[in-house]
């Protein structure tokens, strides 16, 4: 009788507990507020040049996804020898954004921001790399310029914020959708 107890004792506590989870009709309306759209003019595929880059240069590549129910904005990089992704969400219990940032060559960055007529503004503070000291901020900007063009603008300051440099500017110029050979 106690080897069965023992047995028993044993398979309860390896069984795992189940985790609830919420109703589907608790997920659809998760990400619902027009909150979680205000960086949706930024969705699609997008051709991405540095403002100053040579017209002959190749664009990046950059396609904005919803994931996860429309809950997460997903970014997917792609510029020669170097990708990334961006995950950005709004936080709700906060009221403001956030984006994460990881990418090929080990980076890992963090943002918070929100909604600034109508473009989008995040700041976060950088890990300490070569050239730069712990503290430093970077503010990143995405401007909707107007239907297909989309502007991204970063800045860095390395007194707190009182003055900033341009680290980079980007023109999205969103792809025409792509068109399948209907001739088979």
């Amino acid at each position: 009788m106690r080897y069965i107890l023992v047995v028993l004792l044993i398979a309860a506590a390896q069984t795992p507990t189940p985790v609830p989870t919420p109703s589907a009709q608790a997920q659809a309306a998760a990400c619902t507020s027009p909150k979680y759209r205000e960086l949706d003019f930024w969705l699609g595929e997008w051709d991405a040049r540095a403002a100053k880059a040579p017209a002959d240069r190749p664009a990046n590549s950059s396609v904005i996804t919803k994931v996860h129910g429309g809950c997460v904005i997903l970014e997917t990089w792609k510029s020669p020898n170097y990708t990334g992704q961006s995950f950005n969400i709004y936080d709700r219990t906060r009221d403001k954004w956030h984006q994460t940032w990881v990418d090929s060559g080990g980076g890992l960055r963090e943002f918070w921001g929100s909604l600034k007529d109508g473009n989008m503004v995040y700041e976060g503070t950088a890990a300490a790399a070569k050239g730069q000291t712990v503290g430093d901020r970077t503010r990143m900007t995405f401007f909707n310029v107007a239907p297909g063009k989309v502007r991204q603008l970063v800045e860095h300051s390395s007194d707190g914020g009182k003055t900033w440099k341009v680290q980079y500017d980007f023109a999205y110029t969103r792809k025409p959708p792509s068109t399948s050979d209907s001739s088979q």
